[in-house]
């Protein structure tokens, strides 16, 4: 049981500000997620475990994005929900890539801001989840720029 402690502590310790595939939490858990059925309990695959991780970051996104509510996320991981911030800038600024390329260094120029508010997803962890930070935020950029 202390090896498995330090073995998840070493794997954390190597991917500390990375993200982490699914399949590596998959391969991390596996053991431990069982299914029972008629005949005996078994192993769930990646592609079952796969797909109801979908469907719940599916139903998040859905509640916090179409609701406007507060998900709290199960087993006291904290709450997920959408925070309106005033923009504190009036621009961008980008890389020009075709001129950059022509003259040989980089070449920016600004991209004017034109809304006053951006939308951030806020995760309120407590302490003992503070070092996850797994969002599906490409989702919530998807259904946020739906519902503007």
């Amino acid at each position: 049981m202390k090896q498995r402690q330090k073995a998840r502590r070493s794997h954390n310790k190597k991917y500390k500000n990375k993200y982490v595939s699914t399949k590596d939490i998959y391969n991390t858990l596996k053991a431990g997620i069982r299914v029972k059925t008629e005949k005996a309990d078994r192993m769930i695959s990646y592609s079952e475990y796969y797909a109801i991780i979908e469907a719940f970051l599916s139903e998040l996104v859905n509640i916090i994005t179409k609701e406007q509510d507060v998900f709290k996320m199960p087993l006291q991981m904290g709450q997920v929900y959408l925070k309106r911030l005033p923009h504190k800038r009036p621009f961008h600024v980008r890389i020009d890539h075709l001129k950059s390329k022509e003259q040989g260094e980089v070449v920016l120029y600004k991209v004017p801001i034109l809304d006053d508010e951006y939308t951030k997803v806020v995760w309120d962890r407590p302490y003992k989840f503070s070092k996850h930070k797994i969002l599906p935020l490409a989702r919530f950029k998807e259904a946020i720029k739906k519902q503007t």
